[in-house]
């Protein structure tokens, strides 16, 4: 595709825009999206929740009103700690042909391609079946509140879109083995806390009311348990594609179902954390909080939790059997209780082949196109929940390091995935274009 703009310089620019969240001020960084659309004579709506937040919104008009194809990102991150980072996690420098930022994957380099290859298609000269929306929001980090659930009851015609293009699956590679997965579902948030109280007293007179024990003999009762393998229907389409066929520890792929019932077998993906992601619940410890000082007994103490579930995991149960592990000396306090529990979007349809295609047509036609779970949450989830149909993929290709610096530290993004993901985005929004509205 030609455009006018460096794609490396604004991915490295809109790096350098601090929007960690909290508290996000993300206006800095959506008058930054504005101007460059401004430039190209792009009209453009900014939304304005609360003081320092804002979302973004632009259109291309299409031949038919209704049933808009939204290109849905988020401009906030997470939180990033310079003493742990080799590069300023905000000074988007290019280094060794990587660009290193917080945001480099979650997803700031999305966004910026997501919006150039938007103007490069309203320039094109073709008028899509359908409007084509530009959506950058807030908030996205620490629930959306103030961004996509804002925006779905500013703007009514977001609730009748009939695709949704954002964030959650790459083209990974891994031991040789390339695959693109396009997310069509995602675990569901249940975070939780374990708070207890106790007597207090000098540490050198242990007694058996410690605030302090109770959790700990809490949090171990949870974290010992093994949650079972529930293969769904999007878990058991993906590691098929991947496994179809392969020998491992000993055994011939042939089904998931089959697969788990050999115990090497199912051993060796439960090793694998993304693999065992794919297929149980996980409880993962990430705060704890009990005492001051070496020598004081504290009277409270609390743990707090990330839980994410399987699609097919009902909330109250999983609570059930927290509570009965947690035990009756600490109470569990849930923390997303607003949640909603969408179902996955289909992937047998027109969406999911045109886009297969397209991959295929872009990087190789042997490339295996996969359904997947994102194990996170994203604002995908608000669009499920209307019943949408929302893939996350953007089209660069990541190993498992990189991916593993999303979320932790020296987060990059080489400067030829930015390049290649510019050029997918753009023959994903122009097959988009070409589709009428079921």
């Amino acid at each position: 595709m030609n455009h006018d703009h460096d794609i490396v310089q604004l991915t490295r620019q809109f790096l350098r825009i601090n929007t960690t969240n909290p508290p996000g001020n993300e206006e800095e960084a959506v008058l930054f999206l504005e101007a460059i659309l401004k430039k190209e004579g792009i009209g453009s709506t900014v939304f304005s929740p609360s003081s320092g937040r804002a979302n973004i919104m632009a259109r291309i008009e299409g031949k038919r009103k209704g049933k808009p194809v939204i290109l849905l990102s988020h401009i906030d991150v997470v939180p990033a700690s310079l003493d742990e980072w080799e590069h300023d996690p905000f000074g988007g420098e290019l280094v060794d042909g990587f660009v290193y930022g917080r945001g480099a994957i979650d997803m700031k380099t999305q966004a910026v391609c997501q919006l150039l290859a938007f103007i490069e298609y309203g320039k094109c000269g073709v008028t899509p079946q359908r409007d084509i929306i530009f959506l950058a929001t807030c908030d996205e980090e620490v629930g959306g509140k103030y961004g996509v659930e804002y925006m779905l009851k500013k703007v009514p015609q977001l609730r009748n879109a009939s695709f949704v293009l954002s964030e959650g699956g790459f083209i990974k590679e891994s031991q040789g083995f390339s695959h693109a997965q396009v997310s069509v579902a995602e675990k569901k948030l249940s975070r939780f806390a374990l708070k207890a109280t106790g007597t207090g007293g000098h540490g050198s007179v242990p007694h058996k009311d410690s605030a302090n024990e109770k959790i700990i003999k809490a949090c171990a009762r949870i974290i010992s348990y093994e949650w079972p393998i529930r293969p769904t229907a999007v878990s058991s389409a993906y590691l098929h594609g991947i496994f179809k066929g392969e020998k491992k520890k000993g055994y011939t792929f042939k089904s998931i179902e089959e697969a788990l019932k050999n115990k090497r077998f199912r051993e060796a993906l439960e090793a694998v954390p993304l693999y065992n992601a794919q297929l149980k619940n996980t409880v993962t410890p990430t705060i704890l909080k009990g005492g001051e000082r070496i020598n004081v007994i504290p009277t409270q103490s609390s743990a707090h939790f990330d839980a994410r579930l399987l699609p097919i995991q009902k909330r109250e149960s999983f609570f059930r059997k927290i509570e009965k592990l947690a035990g009756r000396d600490v109470r569990v306090v849930r923390e997303d209780e607003s949640i909603s529990e969408p179902t996955p979007s289909g992937y047998d349809n027109r969406y999911f082949r045109g886009m297969s295609a397209v991959i295929k047509t872009t990087e190789r036609y042997d490339l295996a196109v996969l359904p997947y779970i994102t194990t996170g949450a994203t604002d995908l989830r608000y669009f499920r929940d209307l019943g949408i149909t929302a893939y996350g993929f953007f089209p660069v290709t990541l190993s498992d390091d990189e991916i593993l610096r999303m979320h932790g530290k020296n987060e990059r993004i080489s400067v030829e995935n930015i390049h290649r993901g510019l050029s997918g985005v753009y023959e994903i929004v122009k097959f988009l274009g070409s589709q009428d509205a079921p």
